[in-house]
């Protein structure tokens, strides 16, 4: 089995647990109260940022030309989601310039500032993957939506086939890597990185 696949299922419960928050259940029924994903999509381009620095970093991190190329174009997806967000931000009332970091989002991107600028390559790439990952499932999983649903275009972003190439493109990295590193450790941080996951999830997660 490869390494990817043992770090996702040893960690599916808590994939499971972020699918089934109140604010992702809302996105699949369509009834999120619009504060909720305004204040997420506020806080989601803190993170967003925060990632393209992680790969930005990473790629500084790497020894081959095939590994800068990949993760260049991964970053340059990140790009591109940003830019999406900003088009959400418009379309959904929310100024940017105003916008201030909360805890949940703090704790994420200090965690990924931290791996990226401390640690090696392969500790990025599996501190990042749980997020790839876990969007790309849950985007799936919700595709089976009405088609009046006010979070459609957010569901049709992360269901995409081109998403989940880029998450796979990333799990690749970490399946090809031939040089040693601590199984243990890269353990730890992907599974921490999925219990952030799960705690921004439940930020936007108390409403009635």
């Amino acid at each position: 089995m490869l390494i990817t696949q043992k770090l996702w299922e040893s960690n599916y419960e808590l994939a499971y647990l972020s699918l089934n928050t109140k604010f992702v259940q809302g996105l699949k029924n369509g009834d999120l109260p619009k504060l909720k994903f305004q204040e997420y999509l506020a806080q989601d381009y803190f993170f967003l940022e925060s990632f393209a620095r992680a790969y930005g970093l990473a790629v500084s991190k790497s020894k081959n030309k095939k590994t800068i190329k990949i993760l260049s174009g991964l970053l340059s997806g990140v790009s591109e989601e940003l830019i999406l967000h900003e088009s959400y931000a418009k379309k959904w009332d929310i100024d940017l310039t105003t916008n201030s970091i909360e805890p949940a989002t703090k704790k994420y991107t200090d965690f990924l500032e931290d791996v990226s600028l401390n640690l090696s390559l392969i500790e990025i790439l599996c501190s990042m993957t749980p997020c790839m990952c876990l969007y790309s499932w849950i985007g799936k999983k919700l595709i089976n939506m009405t088609a009046n649903n006010p979070y459609k275009e957010w569901i049709l972003t992360y269901s995409d086939q081109s998403f989940e190439n880029l998450a796979k493109s990333l799990e690749n990295l970490i399946d090809e890597y031939d040089e040693f590193y601590d199984i243990n450790q890269v353990n730890f941080l992907y599974k921490r990185a999925m219990e952030l996951e799960l705690g921004f999830f439940n930020a936007y997660s108390s409403f009635s």
